[in-house]
């Protein structure tokens, strides 16, 4: 009797340690991992209390920049700007078609699209092609997504996100688009369009995985949900991160347009040798007004993502038993072959070995494309100016940018220790721009009036042609970075060739203080 009652003591201590644990493992989470919506909660409110100062009683406080984007957004049931020409279900019209496409180039100046069908032709395509589009998603800011929405506006059959419970370096995160929170009902609300359903995968994997790996297995979720959702060899997918933006110019022309050389033929002909068109896009860094200057007389910095890929050669969809596997350079946990092509079967487009195996055959057939293929093989990418890439376009939080350097793709070990423009040449850029200070000693370089520049050139998206939003949002990072820097310091000596060390340091901070020295020693 007396080992029963001590049994059921030591049970009883047990459950009260393993709840308290749970308690506590909550609690941390929730400091840890508060939802977005805390963010712009937190974000009105700091800046309300800013701008009040300068402000009567009697006045409302202005939009941030946020609430621009988030309320352009909530107007699910405005036109499209090209309504007049792309309605829904229109039929090609061909004057209007050939116009389009004759406008674009692909790299070295060379036509690489066209229409060339008149009315009287009886098998020309008369139906737009539908593109299924996908992207990871995860603590992307508000004005990335909500640019992505303004964008591309009733455009898509359909997009799916892929949110991961963990981060590329395997840190727990909390899932933020799940039913019933703010995000994922805004999310669904019809924000690309009322007619384009949004989809939210939650990729929930407990197999550390290398980084790369991890997101190859994310982007795959993306195409067997195509599958699910009746993606044809005649529709085309789109893989793209959230921030990387296609022009709406370009996907009227890529649902309308025949690529020269076949490229985009559906029938059971296409060879899959070289069926992906990957975008050159400018980049912006955190702000509007601060775009990349390119390299070796290339007026604008490149940023060669987004993807599309015929529905004929995409893996699930495509004939598979008509088309070789391409062999890959790694395995998942479980022995699946994942990431790059091995050479010889399509690598920089390399096609040795495949061609050995096509010796003898009439039809010579490549591999289909994976989700990894989608961002890692080359191809002749449509010339410069097809879209935008918002990097690092945060919410008005450092922390989510610094979280984001600390534990995804590009890990960063002092990521809240250094000051932000020591990160890499990228937040150096952003610094020196927000600061209006020379570029001097960095690797990189902002194009200076380059908002002006590209306005001319190949026109702004349609999320900065919002009333005040690109001086807002740039007003708003300039006393953001202030606070930031009053604790982390500022570095404008890092020139995003070396590693951080306190002789860059030209600002001083609280945080500098107390972990200058240990900095100071190489990673």
């Amino acid at each position: 009797m007396c080992n029963m009652n001590l049994s059921k003591i030591f049970i009883s201590i047990l459950l009260v340690y393993f709840l308290i644990i749970f308690i506590t493992n909550k609690y941390t989470q929730l400091q840890l991992f508060p939802s977005q919506q805390q963010y712009l909660v937190e974000i009105e409110q700091r800046l309300n209390s800013t701008s009040s100062a300068s402000t009567s009683t009697e006045e409302s406080p202005p939009l941030s920049s946020t609430n621009i984007i988030l309320n352009a957004i909530r107007d699910v049931n405005r036109p499209m700007v090209d309504e007049h020409l792309h309605g829904k279900n229109k039929d090609i019209d061909p004057s209007i078609a050939k116009n389009i496409c004759s406008n674009f180039k692909c790299a070295g100046d060379k036509e690489c699209l066209s229409y060339p069908y008149d009315d009287s032709d009886k098998d020309r395509r008369r139906k737009k092609r539908r593109i299924f589009a996908g992207g990871l998603i995860a603590d992307d800011s508000w004005h990335a997504i909500g640019a992505n929405a303004l964008e591309t506006f009733g455009i898509f059959h359909s997009i799916i996100f892929v949110e991961s419970n963990r981060t590329q370096s395997f840190q727990p995160r909390k899932l933020r688009f799940v039913p019933g929170s703010q995000d994922y009902e805004l999310l669904m609300s019809g924000i690309f369009g009322l007619d384009t359903p949004v989809y939210v995968h939650q990729f929930v994997y407990e197999h550390f995985e290398q980084p790369i790996i991890r997101e190859h297995l994310m982007r795959d979720a993306i195409l067997q949900k195509w599958k699910e959702l009746g993606m044809t060899r005649d529709d085309v997918g789109l893989i793209m991160d959230v921030d990387e933006i296609p022009s709406r110019k370009v996907l009227r022309a890529l649902q309308i347009c025949d690529i020269f050389g076949h490229h985009w033929d559906s029938s059971f002909q296409q060879t899959c040798r070289s069926p992906l068109i990957r975008l050159s896009v400018p980049m912006f860094e955190g702000s509007p007004k601060c775009i990349h200057q390119g390299n070796d007389g290339v007026q604008f910095g490149r940023f060669l993502q987004p993807a599309f890929v015929i529905g004929a050669c995409i893996q699930g969809i495509g004939d598979s038993k008509s088309h070789p596997v391409a062999q890959r350079t790694h395995k998942d946990k479980f022995g699946n072959p994942q990431s790059h092509r091995k050479k010889g079967y399509g690598f920089k487009f390399n096609y040795t070995e495949i061609d050995k195996m096509n010796q003898n055959k009439e039809i010579k057939n490549y591999p289909l494309y994976n989700a990894a293929d989608f961002r890692q093989m080359v191809v002749d990418q449509l010339s410069f100016g097809y879209g935008f890439h918002f990097h690092n376009f945060f919410d008005l939080s450092l922390h989510k940018l610094r979280f984001k350097y600390a534990y995804y793709g590009h890990t960063h070990k002092h990521a809240f220790d250094a000051p932000l423009g020591a990160m890499n040449a990228d937040m150096n850029l952003f610094v020196k721009c927000v600061h209006n200070i020379s570029d001097d000693g960095n690797r990189k370089r902002r194009l200076e009036n380059g908002l002006e520049i590209l306005d001319k050139e190949y026109g702004l998206p349609i999320a900065m042609q919002l009333p005040e939003y690109i001086e807002k949002r740039h007003e708003e990072l300039k006393a953001l970075l202030e606070e930031d820097e009053r604790e982390y310091g500022r570095a404008d000596l890092f020139d995003g060739h070396h590693l951080y060390g306190v002789h860059m340091l030209t600002n001083p901070g609280k945080r500098h203080q107390a972990v200058g020295n240990k900095l100071d020693k190489k990673e």
